[in-house]
């Protein structure tokens, strides 16, 4: 999470870090925290079977990153 919120602050050049709450709560419809399963690709993971390893990260991050980005400019346009 870390890596999704300092990509975020990089792209609002921390000009607004009170828009850091409202970019996260916009990750929750397309994520699978504590339920359900993320799926990369065609392969199906359940949101426990995540770890810490360098697999993992590679293909959660973008995925996070991405969604936020899209968010971020989808506010900015409303």
């Amino acid at each position: 999470m870390s890596d999704v919120i300092e990509a975020f602050l990089v792209v609002i050049s921390f000009e607004e870090p009170e828009a850091l709450p409202r970019s996260l709560r916009s990750l929750n419809p397309n994520s699978a925290w504590s339920s359900s399963e993320w799926v990369f690709g065609n392969e199906p993971r359940r949101w426990n079977a995540l770890q810490n390893v360098q697999w993992d990260i590679s293909h959660l991050l973008p995925r996070l990153v991405s969604q936020q980005r899209c968010s971020l400019a989808h506010s900015k346009a409303a």
